[in-house]
């Protein structure tokens, strides 16, 4: 077996606390359920070659890790107790993990799990963009949202999102923000205007499609721009996020491009963190010193950056996928066949909520459906698709 590039001391031991957080933490399951299911067997082995090493203490704080996968002492006690010089198997698997897993793990020193959201969102002071003195916006933001929630979560998100994106170094009439929500009736309408420009309602009884939704808030919005970006409602921006990015296509050539290489799946303390930081706070972005998140790479979701008439060349997103799964990588490698398609590396923090993924029999919902298939037969975008 080949051998592959030696790594530091520390970081082979902070790979095997990484790895049994990963293996036991639900959250790491949430943030991606095809990837999380795919290194479970190996992270399996990775525990079982710990229990048979030898080490009583090592074992008693992975064990105590794998109870309570949260717990900063006991990671912290599983790396220290990993010896710099350490050869054993269980370290390769654990460096092993987190080459293949598409997994990484983030404990800040600072991290609080007592933290908790702001009760009060819904009473935020609005911040509603001014008239718009430009007819044409350089950049439009899309969202596409759904919650019939009792507690509201994903629609506490979607008023962080919002706030951080009402929060920006962009002067406000330049990007023009719309919110498209999918539902049997209109939820949160109000809410949305109290930060975004424009508010469109999608009559949909079926399963959610981020897709049409996504299509309907391009094609059907109020004012048009050269440039995009698809945005879920999940997502914590920082405040130099909307120029930064419509900078970017300043460069020859840019037709499209993800900003983030890592998606940043924060649990509910980090995630409460992050939005008291960037939203009540008004700093300009989270403390990282302050968050744990999963970091799920090279993800293909979340946010992606592209010209109008790129969108347009494709015929949008596929509007055949319906829940969640493959409609973000689908849209990404069709992009990525039709212009120059760029990745950068910035920070991307993804708000906690209960994961809607399914699997079946470790496939995604929509695993039927060929990538690179899309040729719709009729409009896309139509807000009226599902409403008789």
């Amino acid at each position: 077996m080949m051998s592959r590039l030696p790594q530091e001391p520390a970081a082979r031991a902070s790979a095997v606390a990484d790895a049994l957080v990963i293996h036991a933490d639900h959250g790491a399951r949430e943030a991606n359920p095809y990837y999380w299911h795919r290194v479970q067997e190996r992270s399996a082995e990775l525990l079982k070659e710990i229990q048979s090493h030898g080490d009583t203490e090592l074992a008693s704080a992975a064990d105590e890790l794998v109870a309570d996968p949260v717990s900063v002492e006991a990671w912290r006690r599983v790396r220290d107790r990993v010896a710099p010089d350490t050869e054993a198997p269980f370290v390769d698997i654990a460096c092993d993990i987190k080459d293949r897993s598409r997994f990484g793990y983030h404990l800040g020193d600072a991290y609080d799990r007592s933290a908790t959201a702001d009760p009060n969102w819904r009473s935020w002071p609005a911040n509603p963009p001014a008239p718009a003195s430009v007819e044409v916006p350089a950049t439009q933001i899309v969202i596409t949202f759904r919650d019939r929630s009792e507690d509201g979560v994903r629609a506490r998100n979607l008023v962080a999102c919002l706030a951080a994106l009402a929060d920006q170094t962009m002067p406000r009439e330049q990007y023009h923000v719309t919110v498209v929500e999918s539902d049997t009736t209109p939820r949160w309408r109000e809410t949305v205007l109290k930060y975004a420009d424009e508010w469109l309602f999608a009559f949909s009884d079926r399963p959610f499609n981020k897709s049409w939704g996504s299509n309907c808030g391009v094609l059907r919005s109020a004012r048009q721009a050269p440039y995009l970006c698809l945005l879920d409602a999940d997502a914590l921006v920082d405040r130099d996020f909307v120029r930064r990015n419509t900078e970017r296509f300043r460069r020859a050539g840019s037709g499209a491009f993800m900003c983030f290489r890592d998606l940043l799946y924060m649990d509910a303390p980090a995630s409460a963190a992050a939005v008291r930081e960037r939203c009540l706070e008004g700093k300009p972005e989270a403390d990282a010193d302050r968050l744990r998140w999963f970091a799920v790479q090279r993800s293909p979701g979340l946010c992606v950056w592209l010209r109008r008439d790129v969108f347009d060349s494709v015929n949008g997103m596929d509007e055949r996928f319906e829940g969640w799964g493959r409609e973000d990588i689908d849209f990404a490698l069709r992009v990525q066949l039709a212009t120059a398609f760029d990745q950068y590396d910035d920070p991307m923090l993804h708000l906690y909520h209960p994961s809607s993924g399914q699997l079946k029999n470790g496939q995604t919902v929509n695993y039927h459906i060929p990538l690179l298939s899309w040729v719709p037969t009729e409009p896309i975008g139509r807000l009226e698709r599902f409403s008789g």
